[in-house]
Formats: structure tokens, C-alpha cells, sequence
């Protein structure tokens, strides 16, 4: 390196590679970055192909003068970019910096926290795939079934036993459909649809729902109307919550009341371990549903959102929390419970507001951000 800009880039790869004095975000390594080597525009990407979990960028450029792999350690590799440098002359150098920032302290601090999400969303994605085809094949049979007992059904006598089994059957028809729909629902939550949606309108519309299907159970709901819309299609986002409310009356007892409570908040790169979910730094509308049930034990926390058809409610299948990590994923939402057993149980998720952090898309990938 013998232009005038050596010292600098020395003193850039030395702090990568130093175990103190580090940087608060990628962001503001490849800032440093671009000050040292004379770049105009830097970027990391993890992982290099396939669905974006870690996306690092000072500016974007389509196609940068210079990339090369990020090969981090037990892990599949990334992509490290810069344009506006010398990538002939300055190739090796670049090259170093590149596997200096795959090894450095700094970025597995970063790294490590959704490398473990994104092993679980790739998990959760296989299994939606899988429960997508079943649903799709059974939803033919309880189709059937449901259509010749209801024609049955005409033919008897409806004080006879014979309706009378046949009728049962009928409910394990529609019992079996429903599943189906979860599995559906399972299936297709991995999609972002990043439409602007009122959680204000949202929560009121399950309001009217629940107090419906349970009249004896006592909700209160703050949510103000003015809320900025979130980066979650309605449709999705009523669901999204309807699991959360379902899940919180179902584990309160008796004459007890559940709350849902919608507010404007600012996360912070200090925050952002603490959801599952893919979260980032900035405006965030946050809804926090409370129950006063009998509270869950740290490993059913650990579990309840990212192992389908876990539960610790009888005749329940343990579908609509892991709806609710998908989509939070998938939207960049994120969640977090807080609970103990005998002290009820609140979660808390973030949406991305739908002016300032909607998804983008990237050419060739899908909404949920895999490949075409």
C-alpha cells in the first residue's frame, strides 16, 4: 500500500481486528470504511444468496466495483461491497478488509443474535411448506365429507340416531377444515405484505369479534386512532393480533381482564436482541397484550412462537404464536414476552411504521424475501 491513504487503511483493519474501541453498528463501520479506503459507498449482506437477514449499507449501488465473500466462521458466507475505489490496485487490500471484518469481535456481536433467528425462520420455512401441500390435499377430503353429510343430513330424520352420527361427523368435518386453515395460515404468514394497516382499526374490529364469540370476558383497549399505519396489510394484521387476544383469554381465568395497549416508540440498536422477530433501529408502533393467567415458565417462552405445534393447552394444535413470529419476520416486526408462573404473561410487538421502515423488495425475490 504505498498511495497516501495507507495509514488509514492500517489503521481501519487494526480496529476491525482490535478487541476494543469498536463501533456502536455496522452502519457506522463501513462509514469509517469509506473515509479510509477513499470509497464512495460500502455494504454488508448476509447471507450472499437467499432470504436477507443481516443488510449493512452506506448507500445502495447495483453493481459496486469491488465484492468479494464474507467468510464467517461456521457460518454460510456473506457478501462484502464497495464502489468508488481502485479495484485493481487496491484488490489484496480489500480482499484483507473484507476477511477482517468476517472475523472481527464487532460484527459477531451483531451477527450472532439473528443468525439463530434466521436458522429458526428456515426452519419454520420448510415446515410451512410442508404444511401448506397437506392442508391444500386434506382440505379436498373434509370438503368432502363435509358435503355428503350435509346432504345426509337432509334425508334423516332429525330425531333419529342415525342424524344424529351423521351430524357428528359433520363437526369433525368443519373441526378438521379449521385445522386445515391454520395450516394455511402457517403456510402463508412467511409472506410480507408490507400495505399500510391502522392497528387502532385492527384491534377494534377483533374487539367486536371476541366480545361475540366470549361475552363474558372483560377487554380493555387503548389504542389511539391517529397512530401512524404500519408496514402490515389489514387482513394480516387483524389475524396477527387475533392470535395474540385468543392466546391471552385463554389462559386467564375467570372474570379477569385482558389489555391491549397501542403506542408510538422509538427501538434502539440496544433493544433489538431482547425480540425474536427481525426488528430494526427507529419509529415503531408497539401493541402490549396482558393477562392475568397463570403465567408461563422461561423454557414455554423460548418455545411458544418458534416450534410449531407446541402448547400447554389442552386440545389446543399451537399453530397461531408461530403465525405470529412468521409474519413479524417477515414485516421486520418483532416480539418479546415477559412472564413467570402465577404472574400472567405480556407480550409485546413492534411494526414498522409504513412510511419510514416498510420492507423493500430486492430485484428477483419474492415479498418474503426469497428467491425467485
Amino acid at each position: 500500500m504505498s498511495d497516501c491513504r495507507s495509514d488509514e487503511k492500517l489503521a481501519f483493519l487494526n480496529r476491525v481486528l482490535g478487541e476494543t474501541d469498536g463501533w456502536p453498528a455496522v452502519g457506522a463501520m463501513l462509514e469509517d470504511f469509506c473515509t479510509a479506503f477513499g470509497a464512495s459507498a460500502a455494504g454488508v449482506r448476509w447471507p450472499a444468496e437467499g432470504m436477507t437477514v443481516l443488510l449493512a449499507e452506506t448507500s445502495t449501488v447495483r453493481e459496486p466495483e469491488f465484492a468479494s465473500p464474507l467468510v464467517i466462521p461456521n457460518r454460510e458466507s456473506g457478501l462484502f461491497w464497495a464502489d468508488g475505489v481502485d479495484a485493481d490496485a487496491d484488490r489484496d487490500v480489500l480482499r484483507l478488509a473484507a476477511g477482517a471484518i468476517a472475523h472481527s469481535r464487532m460484527l459477531r456481536q451483531f451477527f450472532e443474535p439473528i443468525a439463530v433467528q434466521a436458522l429458526i425462520a428456515r426452519r419454520l420455512e420448510d415446515a410451512a411448506t410442508v404444511a401448506g401441500r397437506v392442508a391444500h390435499d386434506f382440505d379436498n377430503v373434509f370438503q368432502g365429507v363435509s358435503g355428503f353429510t350435509a346432504l345426509a343430513l337432509e334425508l334423516l330424520d332429525s330425531n333419529s340416531a342415525a342424524h344424529r352420527n351423521v351430524l357428528e361427523a359433520e363437526t369433525a368435518a368443519r373441526h378438521g377444515m379449521k385445522f386445515c386453515s391454520q395450516l394455511h395460515q402457517l403456510s402463508r404468514a412467511g409472506i410480507a405484505r408490507p400495505l399500510p394497516a391502522s392497528v387502532a382499526a385492527a384491534l377494534a374490529r377483533e374487539v367486536t369479534r371476541l366480545k361475540r364469540t366470549h361475552p363474558a370476558v372483560r377487554l380493555t383497549v387503548i389504542a389511539d386512532p391517529t397512530l401512524p399505519a404500519v408496514a402490515v396489510e389489514g387482513g394480516g394484521l387483524q389475524m396477527l393480533l387475533g392470535h395474540l387476544l385468543d392466546n391471552a383469554i385463554e389462559a386467564s381465568v375467570a372474570d379477569a381482564t385482558v389489555t391491549a395497549t397501542a403506542r408510538l416508540v422509538e427501538l434502539g440498536a440496544a433493544e433489538l436482541p431482547d425480540f425474536l422477530g427481525h426488528p430494526g433501529v427507529g419509529p415503531h408502533v408497539e401493541v402490549v397484550v396482558a393477562d392475568a393467567g397463570s403465567g408461563t415458565s422461561e423454557d414455554a417462552q423460548k418455545r411458544m412462537f418458534v416450534e410449531p405445534f407446541f402448547t400447554t393447552k389442552f386440545r389446543h394444535r399451537g399453530l397461531g404464536l408461530t403465525v405470529v413470529f412468521r409474519m413479524l419476520y417477515a414485516h421486520r416486526g418483532g416480539v418479546r414476552v415477559e412472564s413467570a408462573p402465577g404472574q400472567g404473561t405480556t407480550i409485546r410487538v413492534v411494526f414498522p411504521l409504513a412510511a419510514a421502515n416498510a420492507p423493500v423488495l430486492e430485484a428477483g425475490r419474492t415479498p418474503g424475501g426469497y428467491v425467485k
